[in-house]
């Protein structure tokens, strides 16, 4: 959570500051140009609880880790590595518990129907920041042509910078996650089988 209020604070500050020299220096309203900020981190606020909304309506098959666009190939997988996510993925909130469903631990590791649940819940999370990125385009449409590129492209990529983060660790966790799962598969489609031999010998 340091991190992320680390990121925000400075970026907010160094924007509200830019924007104060500029607004000065065209002889423009100080108010306005704040009011202008506001209204850009309202937009990316909001949009963000409107798409997780939308998110936990939607049914969770839309969420399934098998589409084509949650699998990550080997080669992202090799990215994130370069990136060293691992020591820094745990610095990054997750926020999983006011779903009911935290993503920092395993509760069930052996337990196949819960891996599936937290793999769903990962692609939920994945969705859910992506389309929050795409959702900060609307600030540009919101500000005046003034305010476009002192206020409108800084808050973008603010937001972009706080949302892209999660969408790393999300996709570097469900390759490991998935194999957990498909191995339990296996292992109890073997123990099924198994059982249904043992059946028809005390048949026969």
């Amino acid at each position: 959570m340091k991190l992320y209020i680390i990121i925000l604070v400075a970026g907010l500050t160094l924007t509200a500051g830019g924007n104060l020299f500029y607004a000065l220096s065209k002889d423009m309203s100080v108010g306005t140009m704040f009011l202008y900020l506001l209204l850009a981190v309202a937009i990316c606020g909001i949009m963000a609880g409107i798409i997780t909304l939308i998110t936990r309506i939607l049914p969770a098959k839309v969420f399934s880790p098998y589409r084509h666009r949650y699998k990550v190939s080997r080669k992202e997988n090799k990215f994130y590595n370069k990136l060293k996510i691992k020591k820094w993925k745990d610095k990054i909130p997750e926020l999983g518990k006011l779903s009911g469903f935290a993503k920092t631990e395993i509760a069930e590791p052996n337990n196949p129907q819960y891996i599936f649940k937290f793999l769903t819940e990962n692609c939920i999370a994945e969705a859910l920041h992506f389309y929050s990125i795409v959702a900060g385009l609307l600030v540009f449409v919101f500000l005046p042509r003034e305010y476009v590129f002192t206020i409108g492209l800084p808050i973008f990529f603010l937001n972009m910078s706080l949302h892209i983060m999660p969408i790393f660790v999300q996709r570097y966790l469900r390759p490991k996650f998935l194999k957990i799962y498909n191995r339990l598969i296996s292992q109890n489609e073997n123990i099924n089988q198994n059982n249904l031999e043992e059946v028809d010998e005390k048949i026969a």
